[in-house]
């Protein structure tokens, strides 16, 4: 049995992206070089890593997408604009509740959403 440890990004400007994380996001900063890499705890034994580019290893903005839920998809979606944050999808509708896209500062699309609320008659 396998169990998720860590999704892993690579950013054009380290300080920029843990700026991101920490500020927009809001995720624990969990340890990390100032130059080589951040890591933030996701809970449950699960970290995202922050990884400079290098000649090795480039910014490949779709090939991962991050989902973090919020309370209120649309407040978060409107305090964004306070961080610059790119907004790739307004706010929208699914069957499991309320989602947008933003982008990070490289632009990896993150997923952000709001689980369906129960009506009382699902209750």
């Amino acid at each position: 049995m396998t169990k998720f440890w860590v999704a892993m990004l690579v950013c054009a400007d380290l300080e920029r992206s843990r700026g991101f994380y920490r500020d927009v996001l809001g995720l624990k900063l969990k340890s990390g070089d100032e130059q080589q890499w951040a890591e933030f705890d996701l809970g449950n034994g699960a970290t995202l890593v922050l990884h400079p580019k290098t000649e090795l290893v480039a910014v490949r903005p779709g090939s991962l997408q991050l989902g973090f839920t919020v309370d209120n998809v649309d407040r978060f979606i409107a305090d964004c604009a306070a961080f610059n944050v790119p907004v790739f999808q307004d706010p929208y509708d699914e069957p499991f509740g309320r989602i947008a896209v933003i982008g990070d500062p490289d632009g990896y699309p993150i997923q952000i959403a709001s689980p369906a609320r129960k009506r009382r008659s699902d209750a």
